[in-house]
């Protein structure tokens, strides 16, 4: 652990210096004595629910996300050949542990790391685990003061607090009510958790400040000591969960009755639960309070006062995947002020374009379309030639359903930056939707020359190519993204798509089968693998042994549309007409284009 200890003390240093010049630079001190130095002002864009934050990698321009339940600052080995890192071996005995199991790690040393306006020299991320998507900031940086999260307003501060013991953090509030929270220090003080104490209908459980979740997670074991019944109404199971382990887990949505954190209440609720604990850790706790609670709240992290102050600013305290309604908390309740504090804070009304584009995409992740096409039409009337902001606008209108709107800004943003991947790939599928095959071709062979091949963003580009009929195209792409995530908790799903790429072009037909051997071997027969295997023993013309794993996929998920309608072929060359007719019309009720795409893949009507 002495690598974490050495880098935590140097980048430390580094912000603290750049931070005397913001102290001098005009925070009035209060009348209380109580003053705020801005260390640094991390400028946030919300990515879906990743808090963002523009940094140079060695001169070159990216961004990574900020990750508080991180001990140190990581990306995937994916994301530093993209980078071109050069990794070295670290410290004999340290690794991962996250939800998912851990992982070996290995060491990159950025020569040049620029942030928040400043140059770090040789700063070092640990490398390793699954990949997250995106390289991540973790606690070596934002918890070398205190800590301010205000995601609504994209904006997190770290802050040097002098002469503040007794004073009330919660500036921004005024004389409006605001809630506090004990900040639980840990086991171990140097690593500089983000830990409090909640309740869940009643029983308190352990918890912490994760802005790298997207979305709040509690263990199985503490929502049945919640008395959460997981064979009770309003239960949905969920897709798998994962994080930096091999591994992912089972996951459920459920509805609760009463969250409270401090002095605040939010009842009715949905929380999402993972199978088991969170990894083997004891220092990792039963509840990660992610982005979702995040974007909702303004945080402070009072350190010296071990004290959490917040306010709640807005939409729904958690998301869950299938998108359930949330509810708002209740009326806040009137806290004794103490000390009051009076600094010369910035305020948190937009001022320029930036800053309604940062508030416009974290006003879009908490649905608040409305607000957000509002904010980023402002930032497009200050700043008329950033193509970000026209991409940002287009998901909003994309989520009103204001198609003609959606695709002016995507073309916009296209005009002022022609070799953006993410615009590349939205005009691909935009122009897919209306018939427009030869463009959507265009634009996905564009997107690939500007997207990392071993990026799992890659992945997104392979689907376009098979919703064009060009799964050959695919199957380079799985073979580059595969190659550079071997370990990954998504390898699986990973392999599950070469083999069902390979089975579309009917090529590789032996490669294929070894690709979905070795994901169920690895994750276990889902309906999705036992799908793609049945593909190919269709093409290797073993009825028998397609029907036997179309079987046991429609056991697990009976509406499988080409699980049904292959097997409905299979039963017909094997002389069983009436059912493998049955089967046919069954898949065709389910996806009624559903003969044309297998003619058009050689699997039409025998």
């Amino acid at each position: 652990m002495r690598i974490a200890l050495v880098r935590h003390i140097r980048v430390a240093r580094a912000i603290v210096a750049a931070g005397a010049l913001a102290l001098a630079a005009g925070i009035t001190p209060a009348a209380a004595g109580c003053t705020l130095g801005v260390m640094a002002n991390l400028p946030v864009m919300m990515e879906g629910l990743r808090a963002s934050v523009p940094v140079k990698i060695n001169g070159k321009d990216t961004s990574f996300w900020l990750d508080s339940g991180a001990f140190f600052s990581i990306m995937s080995k994916a994301k530093s050949v993209e980078l071109a890192l050069k990794l070295e071996s670290a410290p004999q005995g340290l690794y991962l542990v996250g939800i998912g199991g851990s992982a070996t790690v290995q060491v990159a040393t950025v020569k040049d790391f620029g942030i928040a306006g400043q140059q770090i020299k040789d700063v070092q991320f640990l490398v390793g685990g699954s990949d997250a998507g995106n390289g991540l900031i973790g606690r070596n940086l934002l918890a070398i003061a205190d800590t301010e999260f205000d995601l609504a307003n994209g904006s997190v501060r770290l802050i040097n607090a002098r002469n503040c013991e007794k004073a009330a953090m919660a500036y921004w509030a005024a004389d409006k009510p605001y809630f506090t929270v004990q900040l639980n220090p840990g086991a171990n003080p140097r690593n500089h958790l983000f830990d409090l104490t909640v309740g869940i209908n009643g029983v308190k459980v352990r918890a912490t400040f994760d802005s790298g979740a997207p979305m709040s997670l509690i263990t199985r074991s503490v929502a049945e000591k919640a008395g959460i019944d997981f064979s009770g109404p309003g239960v949905i199971e969920l897709d798998e969960l994962g994080g930096f382990g091999r591994r992912l887990k089972k996951g459920w949505s459920v509805p609760v009755a009463s969250f409270s954190i401090g002095d605040e209440q939010i009842l009715r609720t949905r929380l999402t639960v993972i199978d088991g604990p969170m990894t083997a850790s004891a220092e990792v706790p039963d509840m990660l309070i992610g982005a979702d609670f995040m974007l909702a709240h303004h945080i402070y992290v009072a350190r010296r006062q071990a004290k959490i102050y917040f306010t709640y600013t807005g939409g729904r305290p958690f998301l869950t995947p299938d998108r359930a309604p949330g509810v708002s908390p209740s009326a806040p309740v009137a806290l004794p002020s103490g000390t009051s504090l009076v600094v010369a804070m910035a305020s948190n009304e937009p001022k320029v374009a930036e800053d309604f584009a940062r508030r416009g995409n974290a006003r879009l992740m908490q649905r608040d379309l409305a607000g957000s096409v509002a904010d980023l039409t402002e930032a497009i009337r200050l700043s008329p030639d950033t193509a970000a902001y026209y991409r940002y606008r287009s998901i909003a209108y994309h989520q009103h359903g204001q198609m003609a709107l959606m695709r002016i800004d995507i073309e916009k943003s296209l005009k002022l930056d022609p070799n953006n991947g993410d615009s590349l790939q939205e005009r691909a599928l935009l122009r897919l939707e209306e018939g427009d095959k030869d463009g959507a071709f265009a634009d996905a062979e564009a997107a690939a020359l500007v997207t990392p091949p071993a990026s799992l963003h890659a992945v997104s580009l392979a689907v376009i190519f098979e919703r064009l009929d060009r799964p050959t195209r695919a199957i380079p792409i799985f073979n580059a993204v595969i190659a550079a995530h071997p370990d990954d908790s998504r390898l699986g799903e990973l392999l599950n798509g070469r083999c069902w790429q390979r089975g579309l072009a009917d090529v590789e037909l032996d490669k294929a089968l070894d690709d979905c051997n070795r994901a169920i071997k690895r994750d276990g027969a889902k309906a999705s693998f036992l799908d793609s295997r049945g593909l190919i023993y269709v093409r290797k013309t073993d009825f028998a042994a397609a029907i036997t794993n179309y079987d046991a996929a429609l056991k697990i998920n009976p509406k499988i549309a080409w699980s049904l309608y292959l097997r409905g072929l299979a039963r017909i060359k094997l002389g069983q007409a009436e059912s493998g007719e049955a089967d046919q019309a069954a898949a065709m009720l389910l996806k009624p284009g559903i003969a044309d795409e297998a003619a058009r893949i050689g699997l039409g009507a025998p």
